[in-house]
């Protein structure tokens, strides 16, 4: 057992050394192949010693590279007298410019390094060409090579570039001298300028550094061999901010990314507020690089009315520029001028904003169309823009200028030193003037340049135009620059192409040329429309006309009925009908005419139109007021002179019924005023509970509805009517309710149909009961059919209350003026009537009343006498059962005599009675029936 234990211990000892084994070889085995791959990584040449991964360029003068076989006619025509050879020969040998610069498309200083790079490689291009050959120092001819080294961007890249790369080059023996261009930024630029000056170590060489993209003075001061075209940060803006302090501006603002260029180019707007009386309302830092998410709030705070700055000046790089013209957009706010520290005139910009950049401002230290020329290559400023345009279709900025005339200074000293010295040529740099396609080139005692910065603006055309300082500028300077909404108007609306054609205003709106047009819409929906004449289908003046036409002839007939009623209520005909019956009626259907006026009470629309659009506003139109009332005065005055009228009607039907119904029965019955007065005073509130209700809950409304429009969304056709939302829960009712009065009281026609029509009228108020009902049934479908028809509605609903109204006043009272004016006996009294038959029902009536009575003899007892009580009421008396009898045994006996006796006594008795009641009529005056 102990053996077999240590053979085990053995057996695990040889596994565990063999996967250590392994283990190492596997590790081994990794790292080779992390070396070989690392191998395999594209690297700059030995020579350099760069950081891996980083680009490099190489432009010479070799007769295999690039410039050897360029021709001089790429570029334009040649003078008189020049030739052109394919080939140049350096004698003297290569210089070396070398530089930083940022090639790839996603680092941040890829647009702007990508134009100085086209710039810096046009004029070492040109410079290697025949006819120029080179720089000329000693007498001899020595080509450019210039070598650019990817910088990604990045400060610490820079570092290690020249660290690594550039000062190798400058140390190179392969070189007869060597020099540094700057790359685009002050950031960049001051990572580099301290090692080409030696700045921390005054026993290392010293390098000339010309930089073309560096406006902060740290980069430059203390550091005498580094020199700068760009203009100092703190002069760039005194130009934009002099002019337009002249042009009216009070107020400003800065807005600046987080960067050493553009913290420097906005760290001079106080010094400059104060020199030019501005009123520096704040000093907004934002992030690098920023965002929509970063700038967006910023453009909404300013955008407030306390807050709103004349000037806005943005310190941003290129890409900040697009950002911060969105978010002004999208906030649909700008300032009176917007000033840029870059982006004017580079396409990248006009490429992200379009027609937005249109009026923007910026400052450059350069601009084509300067009187400039280049004592290098011979190019003016108008020349090179053409040529870089042609070369790089782009547009040239001050940046690729500034760029090329960092390498036209740098030509010009060396060969003005005739020596390759780096003291040499930074003396010459410091104290003399160059002419460069850039201007004339000077720095001050830091090294930047002494040129003043000009005042650009976009104009309409978006072109970039010099507008300050007064002797260089091309064109006038636009302040306060257009609103969105007007730039909208000018470049997107038909305000100048439409049917109708105007000019935008600052508003954004149309001034229309036309008396008759009118401006609608705001930004690129402005434009300048013919308002068309809207229709509103009102009610023709004719028809009005007719309607208070029908009304006047209708309230006469009220009137005037009731005068006639009033003036003969004692006499016999108007007594029997009840006088104040009959002024209810005609008050009644006075009350129903008035309707007629609030049919034709017409109104616009309830709010007011706005006149451009065409679309009502939110202020309330003042007269609808008028037109509301008059919409519900109209089931008002019907509704109400309706119930005064029937329940005038069904209180005299009503009265007739119980009068006979008692005399049938042979009761004594007596049925005054106050007995039927209850059944008007229930009709009439019975319809004003309806009335209130609908008054208070949902009352008729005026309303305008567009029909038709035309094109432009303007209306031409419009309909006003009253309507409410729930109408019909009120106005059912109300039909229900006299429906079902007017039926009721059609049957109480009938059933009085057989009374004489001596005492009663029920002839008549069945017919204008059936009249009415006759009409309202018919109008119903006839208003629905003509609803459409605003002419023919109003029509139909006048016509419906002047019939309904006339036909009762006329039906009511012409009867009885006829009884009492046109329908005489021979003799020129009134009509008497009676039975010739003894013992029948005799009528005679007399100018004082009328009086009801069975006789059957002269002794004929007065208490067996149906009679009418003088105040208007009918009283009937009827004989008991005795009386009756001796009656019946009386008619017999006459029956029984010769009938021609009976007879002659009867109308003996008659006429005596007559003569009798007549002279006591005379007598009382008519005072007493």
């Amino acid at each position: 057992p102990q053996s077999n234990l240590n053979s085990s211990q053995i057996c695990q000892s040889k596994l565990q050394t063999m996967a250590t084994r392994f283990l190492v070889a596997a590790v081994a085995a990794f790292a080779h192949m992390i070396c070989i791959i690392m191998m395999l990584i594209p690297a700059v040449e030995a020579t350099t010693g760069v950081t891996r991964s980083t680009i490099i360029n190489r432009r010479g003068a070799d007769t295999t590279s690039i410039t050897s076989s360029m021709e001089i006619t790429a570029f334009g025509e040649l003078e008189d007298g020049a030739t052109v050879t394919d080939e140049c020969t350096y004698d003297g040998g290569i210089i070396s410019f070398s530089h930083p610069m940022s090639l790839k498309s996603s680092d941040k200083f890829f647009s702007t390094g990508n134009l100085q790079l086209s710039a810096i490689e046009m004029m070492i291009d040109e410079i290697n060409t025949s006819p120029r050959c080179g720089v000329t120092v000693g007498g001899k001819k020595h080509g450019i090579h210039l070598t650019t080294f990817g910088d990604d961007s990045s400060k610490d890249k820079v570092s290690a570039i020249v660290k690594n790369g550039m000062m190798p080059l400058a140390e190179s023996t392969e070189y007869v001298g060597s020099y540094w261009v700057g790359p685009y930024s002050s950031g960049l630029t001051g990572s580099m300028s301290p090692l080409a000056n030696a700045t921390d170590d005054p026993t290392a060489a010293k390098t000339v550094l010309v930089a073309g993209g560096a406006a902060s003075t740290p980069v430059f001061a203390g550091n005498p061999t580094i020199f700068g075209t760009f203009p100092p940060s703190k002069l760039y803006l005194a130009q934009a901010i002099e002019a337009l302090a002249k042009a009216g501006a009070k107020s400003a603002t800065s807005v600046f990314e987080s960067a050493s260029f553009t913290k420097g180019v906005c760290a001079a707007m106080p010094g400059l507020a104060d020199k030019f009386n501005l009123t520096l309302q704040d000093e907004i830092e934002v992030v690098s690089s920023p965002t929509s998410v970063d700038l967006d709030p910023v453009a909404r705070n300013l955008s407030m009315a306390e807050n709103d700055p004349d000037i806005v000046v943005a310190c941003v790089y290129d890409q900040g520029c697009a950002k911060w013209v969105a978010s002004m957009r999208k906030t649909g706010w700008s300032p009176r001028a917007q000033v840029f520290t870059v982006c004017i005139g580079m396409d990248k910009f006009q490429d992200a904003v379009g027609t937005d950049a249109m009026y923007m401002m910026g400052v450059s230290p350069w601009d084509p169309s300067l009187d400039m020329q280049d004592q290098v290559v011979g190019w003016s400023a108008m020349e090179f823009s053409e040529l870089f345009l042609a070369t790089t279709q782009r547009t040239s900025t001050y940046h690729a200028a500034s760029a090329a005339a960092s390498v036209g200074a740098l030509v010009q000293a060396i060969e003005r030193a005739d020596s390759f010295g780096t003291e040499a040529v930074s003396d010459v740099l410091a104290t003399q003037e160059f002419n460069t396609l850039y201007g004339l080139l000077s720095f001050d005692a830091n090294g930047q340049s002494q040129a003043p910065s000009l005042h650009l603006q976009y104009d309409k055309d978006m072109t970039v135009q010099t507008v300050y300082p007064i002797e260089f500028r091309s064109a006038e300077l636009v302040y306060p620059m257009p609103t969105w909404d007007a730039r909208d108007c000018n470049m997107l609306s038909k305000c100048l192409t439409g049917e109708e054609t105007g000019v935008c205003q600052e508003d954004g709106t149309c001034k229309c040329d036309s008396e008759n047009a009118v401006s609608t819409g705001v930004g690129s929906s402005a434009k300048c429309v013919d308002i068309p004449a809207e229709d509103m289908t009102y009610v023709d003046t004719s028809l009005l006309t007719v309607g208070y036409i029908l009304f006047a002839v209708q309230a006469f007939l009220s009137v005037a009925c009731t005068a006639w009623t009033v003036y003969y209520r004692k006499r016999r005909v108007v007594k029997a009908s009840q006088p104040l019956f009959l002024c209810l009626v005609a008050f009644g259907t006075f009350v129903m005419s008035l309707s007629i006026i609030p049919v034709g009470i017409q109104g616009e629309y309830r709010y007011l139109v706005d006149p451009i659009t065409g679309v009502p506003t939110d202020e309330p139109n003042t007269d609808i007021d008028r037109v509301d009332a008059a919409c519900m005065a109209l089931p008002w005055l019907f509704s109400m002179g309706f119930a005064v009228t029937f329940s005038a009607l069904f209180a005299k039907i009503w009265r007739i019924k119980l009068v006979f119904q008692a005399a049938r029965t042979f009761v004594r019955k007596q049925v005054g005023v106050k007995d039927v007065v209850s059944i008007m005073v229930a009709v009439i509130v019975l319809q004003a509970i309806v009335l209130i209700a609908w008054n208070v809950a949902d009352p008729l409304i005026w309303q305008r509805e567009v029909l038709m429009e035309d094109n432009n969304g303007y209306p031409t056709r419009s309909i006003g009517t009253c309507s409410s939302t729930n109408g019909l829960a009120f106005l059912i009712p109300l039909i229900v309710i006299d429906a079902l009065m007017l039926v009721y009281a059609l049957y109480l026609c009938f059933v009085t149909r057989k009374v004489s029509a001596e005492f009663q009228e029920g002839t008549w108020i069945t017919a204008s009961i059936l009249s009415i009902l006759q009409i309202l049934v018919l109008s119903i479908p006839i208003l629905v059919i003509v609803d459409a028809d605003n002419n023919a509605f109003y029509f139909v609903r006048v016509a419906v209350i002047f019939l309904v109204s006339s036909t009762v006043t006329m039906l009511i009272f012409f009867p009885k003026i006829y009884k009492l004016h046109f329908l005489k006996t021979q003799n020129g009294a009134s009509r008497r009537t009676g039975f010739r038959a003894t013992g029948q029902l005799s009528t005679t009536p007399n100018d004082s009343g009328q009086r009801m009575s069975m006789n059957s003899d002269k002794g004929s007892d007065p208490a067996r006498r149906t009679t009418m009580d003088s105040d208007g009421g009918r009283r009937f008396s009827i004989a008991s059962e005795n009386g009756t009898t001796a009656i019946c045994r009386k008619v017999a006996f006459q029956i029984n005599s010769s009938v021609a006796s009976a007879s002659q006594v009867i109308e003996e008795k008659v006429h005596a009675s007559t003569t009798e009641k007549k002279t006591q009529s005379d007598t009382n005056t008519d005072e007493e029936v």
